[in-house]
């Protein structure tokens, strides 16, 4: 066999992935061939060095994926604490105690219009007719630096067949928050009722340690108010 294509096959040689012939072809023209014995020689030492060179790497790398693991791990971590720090202090989660909210009752007169439509759907301004309705206000005020409400309203009827409104309201105290420009206290929250509506309309308070519930009839009566 030439020495060319024995100088070829010693890369593969040296790993061993010739075959059994090859093998006796190489090894019987290395015997009589000091040149291409040299060139074997440096090969294989070359193979060494290359086989060295991972052994050390391969810890480093089991180092390097693991680092990486723990850093991934913790900067996601991290993510998830500031997160929930965030919507804890800013959006809330638990309600309001009782004793941290309160509230103060009052009336005002205003004076709602009524104005007919002709067949466009455009107002008739002869047809306008004001009315005066008397409204219960109701100014809630948190101990905290600024609340988020949660108001849910069900309606149901009762035996007459007027409707009853059921307020339904959670406080939640949260941080101020100072990217947002508030036009009135975010601590202080103010509830209109009509009351020429029902006066067996209901309001619920949901607080941390315990449920407060109003009939608006109950407030009127109260407060003193007059209704006629």
């Amino acid at each position: 066999m030439k020495c060319s294509i024995i100088r070829d096959l010693l890369p593969l040689y040296c790993d061993d992935l010739t075959s059994a012939d090859s093998n006796e072809e190489i090894e019987n023209h290395l015997r009589n061939c000091t040149e291409c014995t040299e060139i074997y020689e440096n090969v294989s030492r070359e193979e060494i060095n290359t086989t060295e060179q991972d052994k050390n790497i391969k810890p480093l790398k089991k180092i390097r994926k693991h680092f990486l693991i723990w850093l991934i791990c913790g900067i996601l971590g991290t993510a998830v604490v500031l997160f929930g720090t965030f919507m804890f202090a800013f959006y809330g989660f638990i309600p309001i105690s009782s004793d941290n909210l309160s509230w103060e009752i009052e009336t005002e007169e205003q004076y709602l219009h009524h104005l007919d439509t002709d067949e466009n759907g455009e107002p008739i301004p002869e047809t306008d007719t004001k009315e005066v309705h008397k409204f219960l206000q109701i100014n809630f005020t948190g101990n905290c630096q600024a609340v988020r409400i949660k108001n849910e309203t069900d309606v149901e009827t009762d035996a007459e067949g007027k409707y009853i409104l059921n307020y339904d309201f959670t406080f939640y105290p949260v941080f101020k928050n100072p990217f947002i420009f508030y036009d009135e206290s975010p601590n202080k929250y103010r509830l209109g009722l009509d009351l020429s509506g029902n006066s067996n309309d209901k309001i619920t308070i949901h607080c941390h340690d315990k449920d407060i519930t109003y009939y608006v009839k109950d407030l009127v009566e109260e407060s003193g108010i007059t209704l006629e």
